[in-house]
């Protein structure tokens, strides 16, 4: 997943427009994080997606 689908994916579910990017990503990893450690995925393609995202979104906080 690229940085622009990341950011896209989280403009399209964060429509709070006061909310800096930062606190879009940490709510983003917080969620994406929560689901994977409850298994809260009904395929392993869905648990892959979940981790890529998951990976993608800790690329754009520490670059």
């Amino acid at each position: 997943m690229t940085e622009n689908q990341v950011l896209h994916r989280l403009n399209r579910y964060c429509h709070m427009k006061g909310m800096p990017l930062e606190e879009k990503l940490f709510y983003a990893k917080l969620i994406a994080t929560m689901d994977l450690e409850s298994g809260q995925y009904t395929t392993e393609a869905e648990r892959r997606n979940l981790e890529q995202f998951s990976a993608s979104i800790d690329k754009l906080r520490n670059p």
